[in-house]
């Protein structure tokens, strides 16, 4: 296992021109890998199959001695490198197959947007009116239109003058932000 692991990142340093950094990380999560592997009585790349590494990406979601748990995004990049070295190993004909190629990476939890104070609105207005150009008024306008309806920018790109609805004065909800 030791030696196929030489051998990536050997292909990765001189085929790929990877950065010191990344060698480093790799190998890293290699030797947790390898560990793991021992631990279960495998020492082949040809004897692992996608439980053994669904099991690792568990392993390292968990965290144990002298290893804390990993967040999605840290476990995800350990992955990579784990699927990097089995694809390796399938194309050089070392293993039969890829036993990582259908495991899927962690996925991050998403973040609610952060909203900023009502100071920090109120010196946004002020910095967008300055002057009394159409411009101006525009960027008020929108910024207006962005913090009335707790709007995304990304909701205000995709608005048109035909969205308003004339006769009522109004527009139509905002799909994610109302």
């Amino acid at each position: 296992m030791e030696r196929a692991a030489r051998g990536w990142l050997d292909h990765l340093r001189v085929e790929r021109g990877a950065a010191a950094n990344t060698l480093t990380s790799y190998l890293r999560d290699l030797v947790r890998y390898q560990q793991f592997l021992l631990g279960r009585g495998i020492d082949d790349p040809a004897s692992v199959g996608e439980p053994d590494i669904t099991d690792f990406l568990a392993a390292l979601r968990e965290g144990a001695p002298p290893h804390p748990p990993l967040s999605a995004s840290s476990a995800a990049r350990t992955l990579v490198a784990v699927r990097g070295f089995h694809r390796f190993m399938a194309l050089e004909g070392e293993t039969a197959t890829d036993p990582a190629g259908g495991v899927a990476p962690p996925t991050a939890p998403k973040r609610l947007p952060k909203a900023i104070s009502i100071g920090d609105v109120e010196r946004l207005l002020a910095a967008a009116s300055a002057g009394d150009t159409s411009a101006a008024l525009r960027d008020r306008a929108l910024l207006e239109v962005l913090y009335g309806a707790g709007a995304r920018l990304s909701d205000a790109v995709v608005l048109a003058v035909d969205d308003i609805d004339q006769e009522q004065g109004a527009m139509p909800l905002f799909g994610n932000a109302c």
